[in-house]
């Protein structure tokens, strides 16, 4: 320790005259005989330096017996999930908005605590999914549970129904039900209650800001949705065609416009189903026929868009002939691959209105198309995962819709699908994630709420999502897609015989996962 005082203690009289002051108290000799008012001398100040070691506080029950981990395994599954699924697009809104908030401790906003829960459950059941994580799994598809419970809360509320961290938890719900399903309809389910809500609260005012982000990834997925549902999308109307595309480069114009068409093509579905209730049919026939070509011709412009595009990329010449172009980088296999699943799906309203001789040569050029999009995946280019945020979700809707086309392991095409899709792709594609849906009624036509947004009663509740999660399980089989009639992943459930409770439908053998 090293101690220094003052250099004078004198009073101020003294100081200011600058002699010697006798520090006399409480009044100085020279201060008395001057007659002055005495502020007597200045007490000692001392300054006091420690080196060395801080003293040590030897409590010992300072460090707590147990600790959790929970809050760690939450960031590594946040993060993991963040760099595997969640690369732009309205998930990593999400994803920002949480991390801002924190993955722990309390928080006032109600619906961003629901956002934060809802990335949770579905970064814990994703991370223990590919790793084989029973426990983590479990506990998120618990938190899951209680999410969808509280969305039906939320949704009761006028105030909170068409909120942005709303729309983002229906929306990371919806992802959810793709790459670890709990049933085979519930993304449909899903599909229609976030189209309600968007239909209450209207598009977007502005091209910039949080909603085109968070629109963007989800369009894809509302559109194939409501192709396979036979039903006209709300992206079919003009008011939500007529929002500009997020990103204004080529590529991205080229897809914004593939989507265009794919959203024209759900009327068209539609209409199919309205005129297999109206005789004559001749006439409706005609017109589907006469407007899916229109839309294929569309698509083909586009593709001679695409392949200029490539080609610049590349430095190379377009060559109109070429049948297997090689990819410029990851954003333009992902363009490539939605043009031909556009053209699949196309491609079936067709054969559905056609006769016998053509149904044939339609089905062929469907074939063809799947097997392009097997040819992307096997592409290096796919691997460099770069992409902007509608490429897990296009991924994911061309690889299904090839793996229908091609009939699954029945076929050479689709087991070369499922080598392509486990190598490309890091198993991240649930391909049988969702069924051609059954027909779903109108008045359960939403998993939500009530007020102005148009359901009935739920229809995934939080109690079957967490009994699914039970520690009293049946194992039943989910086909690995690279390792065909292997079991692979067990779903619990509290009563061996209550499958159809807990998921709204028995799982079909025929479920695949890419694993």
């Amino acid at each position: 320790m090293v101690s220094r005082a003052g250099r004078s203690r004198g009073c101020s009289n003294c100081r200011q005259r600058r002699v010697k002051c006798d520090e006399n108290r409480p009044i100085c000799n020279r201060c008395k005989k001057r007659n002055l008012t005495c502020d007597g001398p200045k007490d000692s100040t001392w300054i006091s330096l420690h080196y060395g070691q801080p003293s040590l506080n030897r409590s010992y029950n300072s460090i707590p017996a147990e600790l959790s981990f929970v809050a760690f395994e939450d960031g590594i599954c946040v993060s993991y999930t963040r760099k595997h699924l969640m690369r732009g697009g309205c998930v990593e809104v999400a994803c920002n908005l949480v991390q801002r908030i924190g993955l722990n401790g309390e928080v006032l906003d109600p619906g961003l605590s629901l956002l934060r829960d809802a990335i949770l459950s579905l970064s814990a059941a994703f991370y223990g999914n590919q790793h084989r994580q029973r426990a983590i799994e479990n506990r998120g598809y618990k938190t899951y549970g209680k999410v969808l419970g509280q969305l039906n809360a939320h949704l009761a509320q006028p105030q909170l129904q068409t909120t942005n961290e709303t729309v983002m938890t229906a929306i990371t719900c919806m992802i959810a039900e793709i790459f670890v399903p709990t049933g085979p309809n519930n993304f449909f389910k899903h599909v229609q209650g976030i189209e309600a809500i968007l239909a209450a609260r209207g598009p977007p005012n502005s091209p910039h800001g949080t909603d085109p982000s968070m629109l963007s990834g989800v369009r894809i997925l509302c559109i194939v949705g409501a192709i396979a549902q036979q039903r006209p999308s709300i992206w079919a109307e003009e008011e939500w065609k007529s929002i500009p595309p997020l990103h204004v480069d080529e590529g991205s114009l080229i897809r914004h416009e593939i989507l265009l068409i794919l959203a024209d093509s759900t009327v068209l579905r539609n209409g199919r189903n309205l005129a297999s209730l109206n005789k004559p049919m001749e006439e409706n026939y005609s017109r589907t026929i006469a407007r899916a070509r229109e839309y294929l011709t569309r698509l083909n412009t586009l593709y001679l868009r695409w392949k200029q595009h490539n080609s610049s990329m590349l430095g190379e010449e377009a060559y109109p002939n070429s049948q297997d172009p090689t990819m410029a980088n990851h954003a333009s296999a992902t363009t490539y691959m939605l043009y031909n699943g556009a053209c699949i799906c196309l491609l079936r309203i067709l054969s559905a209105h056609s006769s016998s001789t053509e149904t044939l040569s339609l089905q062929s050029q469907q074939v063809a198309a799947a097997l392009r999009i097997v040819k992307c995946l096997e592409m290096k280019a796919y691997e460099k995962r770069e992409g902007s945020g509608e490429s897990n979700t296009i991924g994911f809707v061309a690889t299904k819709v090839a793996w229908e086309t091609l009939g699954g392991f029945n076929s050479p095409g689709g087991r070369r699908l499922s080598r392509a899709v486990k190598a490309a792709a890091n198993g991240v594609f649930a391909v049988g994630a969702w069924d051609e849906p059954d027909e779903l009624p109108e008045s359960r036509a939403s998993l939500y709420a009530t007020g102005n947004v148009r359901t009935s009663a739920p229809l995934v509740h939080e109690q079957s999502v967490m009994e699914a999660a039970s520690s009293n399980y049946e194992a039943f089989e989910l086909i690995n897609v690279s390792e065909k009639n292997t079991v692979v992943d067990t779903v619990s459930f509290d009563r061996p015989r209550e499958r159809h409770k807990a998921m709204g439908t028995p799982m079909s053998p025929s479920q695949i996962f890419v694993a």
